[in-house]
């Protein structure tokens, strides 16, 4: 039985205080089949402890990045990791 995608879209912004339950998110959505789309859209602060988080997650193979906004873009490249924001 082939697995079903998932979109999460967190509606919070993601600092340090938010991680703990990121990750949780993450970790749960990646256990399962198919492949997880993270939709960034409605998020407008992101710090290097979440980018942090979607880096190991992308690592699983099964992560997509999406709605990125240019905040996002530059923090990634500056972590090193512009490969998040699709570059």
């Amino acid at each position: 039985m082939a697995g079903t995608d998932s979109t999460y879209t967190p509606t919070t912004d993601l600092t340090i205080f938010e991680a703990v339950d990121f990750r949780n998110s993450l970790v749960t959505l990646l256990s399962q089949e198919g492949r997880v789309t993270v939709d960034l859209t409605l998020v407008h602060q992101i710090d290097s402890s979440c980018i942090q988080i979607l880096l190991a997650a992308g690592r699983s193979g099964h992560l997509t990045v999406v709605g990125v906004s240019e905040q996002f873009r530059l923090k990634a490249a500056q972590l090193g990791c512009p490969e998040l924001a699709g570059h």
